[in-house]
């Protein structure tokens, strides 16, 4: 059996897994794996001449379906090679953008997805800071998440938050440990309004300052979030499941409750991404519930001791594909670019050197699901968490 991404119209695109001895196909809607569709006979063998034809003539079988189906509309003119890079990406326009201003902290995170310590300097200027930022609104209206490293420590944070004010983007949200968040930073930033996420990892100190590797950390944490709350800013809690705080989300979302007054859709749990340090942790053994080995078959599952349930709203636009699918960019503190955040394997090139748009222009040949195999498949499933940032890994194949 191949598994394989089928690109349908307007950047929609659904799983498929492909056995060859049995002339059969399964489809399984991108985000809504309850959807499914067993292709046999004359559907199935309608699929395969589609996806192989040079041809753009729709497939009637395929249209029969279509009308029974509205997630499969497009599937008559399917295609395993996306329309172009951009469309793959983004699909209708950008929904999310990750910008990360310095990949500098004050914390040495044994998890850090970035590797961010107090060893490291690289800084986004204030001026290329700005050239994303309008590039980004014109390819859509993201949320804009402000990261690093950790972004109070770049000394322009206050002049970026408020030019990303002046583009009305969907939303700016600063995401940080804190620490540097004083009552005189949040009165600077107090008329742009930016959301607040901070990195928590436990309701124990203990255990959270082991994990950030920094004695009192969780003390300046929380006193960090009651500050922001007492200025009326809208704050979240991020906590990264690993070995060291797997089954604490419980007791997570009580201290989230009974401290700040938060429901659960303001605490997201996320397994640790096997990139930066978290690649030397040993994090096999936990997984997201909802991508837990996503679609496979039987044979090829791995069991995962700690499933990790996300308990925060779903982004707009990454679920329902009938009103339109919206994708992400990640810019690192080096100006590296990337699809997402956690998929930093694959680098679209350098904001430094290129715009987006040239970036996607000059990744338009050579597209398709390339290599497919299950290990890829399976590597891409446990590494990223989002069905969108699987199907981009796994359609750009390894990384050079």
């Amino acid at each position: 059996m191949l598994p394989h991404y089928i690109f349908l119209t307007e950047g929609r695109f659904v799983r498929c897994i492909s056995d060859a001895e049995t002339k059969s196909a399964r489809l399984i809607h991108a985000f809504d794996e309850q959807k499914q569709m067993q292709l046999d006979g004359n559907f199935a063998e309608a699929l395969a001449t589609r996806l192989q034809a040079s041809t753009s003539d729709a497939s009637p079988a395929l249209k029969i379906l279509e009308k029974q189906h509205d997630w499969l509309a497009g599937l008559s003119q399917a295609s395993l090679t996306p329309k172009d890079f951009k469309q793959m990406v983004l699909g209708d326009e950008l929904g999310l953008l990750f910008l990360e201003i310095t990949d500098q902290c004050n914390e040495q995170c044994i998890h850090c997805y970035a590797s961010s310590s107090p060893a490291c300097s690289d800084f986004l200027s204030l001026n290329e800071i700005k050239q994303i930022l309008e590039q980004a609104r014109g390819l859509g209206t993201p949320f804009v998440q402000l990261t690093g490293g950790d972004p109070l420590i770049h000394r322009n944070l206050v002049e970026v938050v408020a030019f990303a004010f002046e583009l009305d983007f969907q939303g700016v949200e600063i995401y940080t440990n804190g620490i540097l968040l004083s009552e005189a930073l949040l009165e600077k930033l107090l008329p742009y309004r930016p959301d607040f996420a901070f990195s928590l990892y436990s309701p124990d100190a203990d255990i959270h300052d082991g994990i950030t590797q920094v004695k009192g950390s969780w003390k300046k944490t929380v006193a960090a979030m009651h500050r922001a709350q007492d200025m009326a800013f809208q704050i979240r809690i991020g906590m990264a499941i690993m070995e060291q705080n797997a089954g604490h989300e419980q007791a997570m979302l009580d201290f989230a409750a009974a401290e700040f007054a938060l429901d659960k859709t303001r605490v997201r749990f996320d397994p640790v991404h096997e990139t930066g340090r978290g690649s030397q942790l040993n994090t096999k053994h936990i997984s997201l519930m909802p991508s837990q080995n996503s679609h496979m078959p039987d044979a090829t599952k791995k069991p995962a001791h700690h499933q990790v349930v996300q308990t925060d709203k779903v982004e707009s636009g990454f679920v329902a594909q009938k009103i339109g699918r919206k994708g992400k960019l990640a810019v690192c503190a080096n100006g590296d670019v990337s699809p997402c955040i956690f998929n930093r394997e694959h680098v679209l090139g350098n904001i430094r050197q290129q715009t987006f748009q040239e970036m996607f222009t000059a990744k338009d040949k050579g597209l398709g699901n390339k290599n497919p195999s299950i290990e890829r498949w399976n590597n891409c499933q446990e590494k990223l968490s989002c069905s969108d940032c699987q199907m981009v890994a796994y359609t750009l194949g390894e990384a050079s």
